[in-house]
């Protein structure tokens, strides 16, 4: 987590492959809502793209990063998801965009 905090940049996107309602109880600021199985489904959309991938505690974005960087993308799991952003204190926006 405390790498992801420190390396994080602006021109990187963070996707949160959450469900929509978990998406909206709290994620990462910035983070954009992708579901994981539309992920799954089309990860060349992101083909070329530098991106971290995120879940409530991991497992679900390393299958996301997987897929993303299979089709070209440049993608990084979040070691401890959301759930390791929250615990750490860090700010949580809330609903969606």
């Amino acid at each position: 987590m405390e790498q992801f905090a420190s390396s994080r940049r602006e021109d990187v996107a963070v996707l949160d492959v959450r469900s929509a309602q978990e998406f909206a109880a709290g994620h990462v600021p910035g983070a954009v809502n992708v579901a994981l199985e539309q992920i799954v489904a089309d990860p060349g959309h992101y083909a070329g793209q530098e991106l971290y991938v995120i879940w409530q505690s991991g497992g679900h974005s390393a299958k996301a990063a997987e897929a993303l960087t299979s089709a070209g993308a440049r993608a990084v799991s979040v070691a401890g998801g959301t759930a390791g952003w929250i615990e750490s204190g860090r700010l949580v926006d809330s609903g969606t965009p």
